[in-house]
């Protein structure tokens, strides 16, 4: 989880990623942002995620992003 908030907090410094439920309702991340974890996400961990999957709800928590990791087959 460490490594998804670096990447979040590359994105957009100075919030608390892990204390939030939904990163898009309380502000953290608009849909730029979004875009932006996007291809650091398929970047860093060397996947590619479908348009279907790229919806604030796949996106909006670590355990969120997580889930869709392992779904990719990363291991975190």
């Amino acid at each position: 989880m460490e490594e998804l908030t670096s990447i979040l907090t590359e994105i957009r410094a100075g919030q608390d990623y892990a204390g939030a439920d939904n990163f898009f309702k309380e502000g953290l991340l608009d849909s730029l942002d979004m875009t932006a974890l996007v291809a650091s996400l398929e970047s860093r961990y060397n996947v590619f995620l479908d348009v279907d999957e790229i919806v604030p709800e796949n996106l909006c928590s670590l355990k969120a992003i997580k889930t869709l990791l392992v779904r990719k087959g990363v291991s975190l």
